[in-house]
């Protein structure tokens, strides 16, 4: 199993590569405006966001968009010896970061808050591949994985990705966890399953 993730991986990245940069901006901004139009991101009022790294799509001015409306921002910050993501809320995308683990731009734990999983209301989820029946496969370490395996978090799980990550099958084991909804520059597909919604932010 871990040879054909490895193979798959490599593939898909090699892929995602393989975009220029104008076309991986297109596609960007296609994401961005297709995430904002789904129920669940604007009922949500706690956002789980990430901040892409490489060629991977970079929800940024999704991040922006959550503190210029006034809503809670949340970002992960790695935890190495415990394999563990741990989230906390950002105020100031230029402030509240610091430089983390593979380059990424984590939360500074010194100004961020921790939140709870269960106070979160959406959660946007990176990866590499991901099948139509909501199969994801990250970059191999497990971190996302294990976040979502809490079994506090009950907000749906979104991840944002180029045509050229969506593939026939992505192998699954039993810590791989599904997300519910699939969103593309061209399309989006909503997964039967577990997230059955309903919230709202507060008056």
């Amino acid at each position: 199993m871990s040879s054909t993730k490895a193979q798959l991986r490599a593939r898909v990245l090699a892929a995602r590569d393989a975009l220029t940069p104008h076309a991986r901006a297109a596609a960007s901004l296609q994401l961005d405006a297709r995430v904002q139009a789904l129920p669940e991101w604007q009922a949500a009022c706690t956002v789980l966001l990430y901040l892409g790294i490489r060629t991977e799509y970079d929800p940024r001015r999704l991040a922006e968009q959550v503190l210029a409306s006034g809503r809670q921002l949340v970002l992960p910050r790695i935890l190495r010896q415990s394999h563990t993501l741990e989230i906390r809320a950002v105020s100031d995308l230029q402030l509240d970061l610091q430089p983390g683990v593979w380059g990424l731009q984590e939360p500074d734990p010194a100004r961020c808050a921790l939140v709870a999983p269960a106070a979160l209301d959406l959660v946007l989820v990176p990866g590499v591949a991901y099948d139509l029946s909501g199969g994801r496969m990250g970059y191999g370490a497990g971190y996302y994985d294990r976040l979502l395996a809490d079994p506090a978090l009950q907000a749906p799980r979104i991840s944002a990705l180029f045509r050229e990550q969506l593939v026939s099958a992505v192998p699954r084991e039993p810590h791989d966890l599904p997300v519910d909804v699939l969103v593309l520059p061209d399309g989006m597909l909503r997964v039967p399953g577990r997230f059955k919604g309903g919230f709202s932010c507060p008056d």
